[in-house]
């Protein structure tokens, strides 16, 4: 029954869509005043990041050629051998100075380097720079230079006038291991290798730019450094490490700051693998020059998405509300039994795809029905096949022992011992489903294939097993079913048959010592084969071979594959023969214990 208070759904487009447009203009109006707000800020600092990144990059290229030149100090060895040997002659000393004054001046840092010298610490130097006016290097002059220890860190030279500020960089030498003090290299740079990337650096009103370097602050401002009280201290800054191609960049931190009642945003890039960054200093006041021109965009698209809800509510009204009623009686009209189908309802869109839906349900209920009526009759079907196939197996088992009575009523006993060993053999063929059974119960089948062996050729053949390295083995190791038996097959028709149907056959079980894995060697005393044909027995068979040979082929072949399927390529067959002298067959298996999950089996077993 239809209610009575109904809210027809066009009445609900009108209102919703009014009542969505309100709500939407509140919501778009302060998320693009907030957005724009977030992104002048965000751009702004992320330029900042990008502009100081770069010159981060240029005085880091500086500072790694600078270590490149120390590292090349410490393990030149002409200079080593100068540094550390006691006893040094004046071409070796004229060497080694020749050796630093070349790679002095072949450095790209050549014009910065304030001061440059190796020193074992006591009475032999070698020093480089702009030492025209410098005090002598000596003994205690040296200390003058290290009494801070090895790393980068901003300095004085004390034996220039005036003493210059410079960047130190000195490291150790050292021999052996790295455990033995021979000495020590230092490298003075002017301020310039900072300042000069810097010169070019845009700045708005009221930022600056500074090096830091530990706990010291310098203001980085028309080309000097000038060193001030650190304010940055307790900056309460967020990470953002930028990579290039997976490979790490500087580290960029971004942080704020509340200076003399006004509030900074701070911008803060560190260089790889020092304690010095760069930071500059933004006053939040600069991103409020925009916002006027934001307030009248937002005013704008208020106005627009109210003349688009107009048009949004006619042509929902169009394209849904209509579509919708049409699509109502269809489906009551199913409802009511009439399954004929109504073109009129298939749009060239998603509801016409619903109407399609609907026709095409109407259309294939009789085809459903019919479909389940004939699916019935192949389950039946099917049932009845299975039934018969189980019907087989006994007929034949029956038969069997019927054939095993009637031997031993008439005293045949060797006839009924091997009708009951073949039909154990066709129980197991047509009852197992295990891939993987213990070892001892294919050494049962193998003993009953032995039993019809030993009446077809009498007191001749011997099968025998010669050794168990351990009867845990038989217990416990998996084998897949039907391995020995093909194998002993192939002994006795192609080994011991050619020569007379006489001999053995002897099975050897023991495990590797190296691998812990099973290893079972079937040997037999026939005619042996030739090495050409015992490299391609576990090829796969093909197809114009001779009957016989194909036969003991694929046998081999057989067993091999299904061991590999089951433990992998590690495991199978490898077979060694002899002319005239026997063959033996070695199988590798893994000590493959019931319930194990080692074996792959991806044949599905």
């Amino acid at each position: 029954m239809k209610s009575s208070h109904r809210f027809p759904l066009r009445r609900q487009i009108v209102w919703g869509m009014r009542f969505f447009t309100f709500l939407t203009s509140l919501a778009v109006g302060a998320a693009l005043f907030i957005l724009s707000n977030q992104y002048v800020r965000a751009n702004s600092l992320q330029a900042a990041e990008f502009n100081l990144r770069l010159v981060a990059t240029s005085i880091e290229t500086s500072l790694d050629s600078a270590d490149a030149l120390l590292n090349w100090a410490s393990i030149d060895s002409t200079v080593r051998r100068y540094i550390t040997q006691e006893n040094i002659n004046g071409t070796q000393t004229i060497a080694a100075y020749e050796a630093v004054q070349e790679k002095y001046y072949s450095s790209t840092l050549y014009s910065h380097i304030l001061r440059f010298f190796i020193t074992n610490e006591n009475d032999r130097h070698l020093q480089f720079g702009t030492l025209n006016s410098s005090a002598a290097l000596n003994r205690t002059s040296v200390k003058q230079f290290l009494t801070k220890g090895y790393g980068m860190q901003f300095a004085t030279d004390p034996l220039l006038p005036g003493s210059p500020d410079c960047i130190a960089l000195s490291q150790p030498i050292r021999c052996g291991k790295g455990t033995l003090h021979r000495g020590s290299t230092y490298l003075a740079l002017d301020t310039a290798i900072i300042t000069d990337p810097a010169a070019g650096y845009s700045l708005t009103d009221g930022s600056a730019l500074y090096w830091e370097m530990g706990s010291r602050l310098w203001q980085i401002e028309n080309g000097n450094l000038t060193e001030i009280e650190n304010p940055l201290r307790e900056v309460d800054y967020t990470l953002r490490t930028g990579s290039n191609n997976g490979v790490t960049e500087q580290t960029a931190w971004q942080g704020k700051v509340q200076l003399d009642g006004q509030k900074y945003y701070v911008v803060k890039v560190t260089l790889n693998g020092r304690s010095a960054a760069l930071v500059q200093l933004l006053p939040a006041n600069t991103f409020l020059l925009h916002y006027g021109v934001y307030l009248w965009l937002v005013a704008l698209g208020t106005a627009i998405i109210w003349g688009l809800s107009f048009l949004m509510q006619h042509w929902l009204e169009r394209v849904i509300t209509r579509p919708v009623e049409a699509l109502q009686k269809r489906i009551e009209t199913v409802g009511s039994g009439n399954f004929a189908p109504d073109r009129a309802v298939e749009w060239n869109n998603e509801l016409g795809d619903i109407g399609r839906g609907i026709n095409q349900l109407a259309e294939n209920v009789d085809s459903l029905m019919t479909r389940r009526v004939e699916d019935e009759r192949r389950k039946q079907e099917l049932e009845y096949r299975m039934l018969q196939n189980e019907v087989n197996p006994h007929f034949i088992y029956n038969t069997l022992n019927s054939i095993r009575w009637m031997a031993t009523i008439q005293h045949a006993p060797g006839i009924a011992e091997m009708v009951t060993a073949f039909a154990r053999l066709t129980k197991s063929i047509s009852k197992g489903t295990q891939k993987l059974v213990p070892l001892q119960e294919e050494l049962a089948l193998l003993n009953d294939y032995f039993t019809i062996q030993q009446y077809r050729y009498g007191g001749d053949l011997e099968i025998e097993v010669s050794r168990i390295e351990s009867e845990t083995l038989c217990r416990d190791c998996m084998i897949p079913r039907f391995t020995l038996q093909p194998l002993v097959e192939n002994a006795i028709f192609h080994g011991l048959e050619p020569k007379g149907g006489h001999g053995s056959v002897l099975l050897d079980i023991s495990t590797d010592p190296d691998t812990g894995d099973v290893l079972l060697r079937i040997t037999d005393d026939g005619v042996g084969m030739p090495p050409e044909l015992v490299a391609h027995l576990l090829d796969e068979p093909a197809e114009g071979a001779e009957k016989a040979e194909k036969f003991r082929h694929v046998g081999l072949w057989n067993v091999n594959r299904r061991i590999r399927y089951s433990f992998g390529e590690g495991y199978g067959l490898t077979i060694e023969s002899e002319e005239d002298v026997g063959t033996e067959v070695t199988i590798r298996l893994p000590y493959q214990q019931k319930g194990d999950s080692h074996a792959a089996d991806i044949t599905g077993g």
